[in-house]
């Protein structure tokens, strides 16, 4: 029990920081956006040339930094509350718990945007959003599945 909630406490923590993050980025002016994304994309192509990384693939990361992020800080949140759930309730309903809170904080994200200078609402970042979420969660719940069940073959 006192390691459930260790592991409940810890990945609230980590939720909180990220929905933090990414709130905190959507209320920047469009401006200040703008200039962060370029850093970014400065550092994203340091790293891709490093990593000597295909031109196609490049190309299209470093075209699409912002909407890359979208889907990279949703994977995220997506993994931190399937690891939330599989906590506290496993199987459909913990899955669905997940989802539920990526396409709410998604949402919300979108509507902080509506307060900032220049910035404008999107409904391609929510399905974006969700669907870096929606995929961390299956990665997730797939391994926590493999892992119980090796747990149950050892018992």
């Amino acid at each position: 029990m006192k390691n459930k909630k260790f592991h409940i406490a810890v990945t609230l923590v980590l939720i909180a920081l990220t929905v933090g993050f990414i709130w905190i980025n959507s209320a920047l002016s469009g401006e200040d956006s703008g200039e962060l994304s370029g850093k970014v994309r400065d550092i994203m192509e340091k790293v891709l040339v490093f990593l000597h990384a295909p031109q196609g693939l490049t190309d299209f990361l470093l075209t699409n930094v912002r909407k890359v992020a979208h889907f990279v800080e949703y994977a995220a949140i997506g993994a931190e509350l399937a690891l939330l759930w599989s906590g506290i309730k496993w199987g459909a309903q913990g899955f669905w718990n997940a989802l539920s809170s990526v396409l709410a904080i998604s949402v919300l994200d979108e509507t902080i945007q509506l307060l900032a200078t220049d910035r404008g609402p999107q409904i391609t970042d929510v399905l974006l959003d969700t669907a870096g979420g929606l995929t961390a969660i299956l990665i997730v719940y797939f391994f926590v599945t493999i892992i119980a069940g090796i747990r149950k073959l050892r018992r």
